[in-house]
């Protein structure tokens, strides 16, 4: 079987699902991504020794893949491609978290991009399937997202597979300018959609020094790793910046200068996220998350950003509860209302690193088909069964 990966970023289920093809099947498989220099230079590519056919994306390949190859499957993430490049498609979506509403209004572009290349998926279609994380996951894409169930299949998550073989930090090491041996590290990964991390609850320099100082004074690495540095504002990427310059402890990453989180997310002994779908990984090591609320209130009224055709958008939401698809306190892990509370949890989160080990089983079991170890063979069972019809 030919297999092309269709990657708008080349990382989390998409680099692991093509990791087991590569160990596991004779599929010839080709991944268009961009940026193929950037994405060698990422830790991953040696740690994995991956031997994989890339090539850089261009206007052509957005029409007819890649030359000279007639893949039997395209397997993509959230980017359709200006025409059908196989007979067969799956959507392994690029992310599952807690923002909505992801409703038909909000992917009608996608609709109308599939209904152009592999076809409607509001209706049985036997060329294309959506991956679905589980349960809960199937409901909202059927029932909301205006995919048809028959289009639904619940896979799991291909990165649990590989998050949940622990490895020796000792391995991980050459990756980092840190201890990561000796030293305990945090895992900072918001998402980018509130701007700020901290300012609801008070002064965001202020806030964010007081939490890398106690940090620091506890010998802890620290890890930023935020979205795309263009989603940020100005002032804001300066502040980050100055933060790392400031703290001999801090290692900054933006995904389009980093794409892969695999390492950061294995070495990591305590994240901190205020809700990005990082977390839903990170569950799968049964470490400690803190998750930080987003804003002061549900009820009240905040800036919410969103990435458009014409840049970054800003538009005023009158209750996150108009936000979440499912409450937040349906969580792996512990939830910080006030930054006080946050830095409670953190140190619980160091000190005893089981702390949330069942928080997250029970997350992963009700959301995430309970990270059991079969999702890639999952996958790759449906991917044989989409071919074969």
């Amino acid at each position: 079987m030919k297999i092309l990966i269709y990657a708008t970023t080349f990382g989390a289920d998409l680099l692991s699902f093509t990791k087991y093809l590569k160990d596991n099947t004779d599929t010839e498989v080709k991944v268009l991504l961009e940026d193929v220099d950037k994405f060698k230079a990422e830790g991953i590519f040696d740690f994995w020794d991956l031997d994989i056919e890339l090539h850089n994306t261009n206007n052509i390949t957005l029409l007819r893949g890649i030359k000279g190859f007639t893949p039997d499957v395209t397997i993509m993430d959230n980017n359709i491609p200006l025409r059908k490049l196989s007979p067969k498609a799956l959507i392994l979506w690029h992310g599952y978290g807690w923002k909505g509403p992801n409703d038909e209004e909000e992917f009608k572009w996608i609709h109308r991009n599939l209904r152009l290349t592999w076809g409607n998926m509001k209706e049985p279609n036997e060329d294309i399937k959506w991956q679905c994380f589980g349960p809960v996951d199937y409901k909202h894409r059927s029932e909301v997202s205006g995919f048809h169930p028959k289009n639904c299949l619940q896979l799991g998550s291909a990165s649990h597979d590989y998050l949940q073989q622990e490895v020796p930090k000792e391995d991980l090491q050459p990756y980092y300018p840190f201890d990561v041996v000796n030293k305990k590290t945090v895992l900072i990964a918001p998402t980018w959609h509130y701007g700020e991390i901290f300012s609801h609850w008070g002064d965001e320099d202020q806030l964010f020094n007081k939490l890398l100082t106690d940090l620091k004074e506890r010998d802890v690495n620290v890890i930023l790793r935020l979205h795309d540095s263009f989603r940020f504002e100005h002032h804001y990427l300066e502040f980050l910046q100055n933060l790392e310059t400031k703290y001999d402890n801090i290692l900054l990453k933006f995904k389009d200068h980093h794409p892969d989180n695999f390492l950061d997310l294995q070495v990591a002994d305590l994240l901190m996220t205020n809700f990005s779908s990082i977390a839903n990984l990170f569950y799968a090591t049964g470490r400690p998350t803190v998750h930080i609320y987003p804003v002061k209130s549900k009820d009240e009224s905040f800036m919410w950003l969103n990435k458009t055709l014409f840049g970054i958008k800003k538009k005023k939401v009158d209750s996150i509860k108009f936000i979440w698809k499912y409450p937040p306190e349906d969580n792996g892990g512990m939830l910080a209302r006030s930054f006080e509370e946050m830095m409670e949890q953190v140190k619980t989160g160091l000190e005893n690193p089981d702390c949330c080990k069942e928080e997250a089983q029970e997350y992963l079991d009700k959301h995430m088909m309970s990270a059991d170890g079969k999702n890639c063979e999952r996958i790759w069972n449906a991917i044989n069964e989409l071919v074969d019809n």
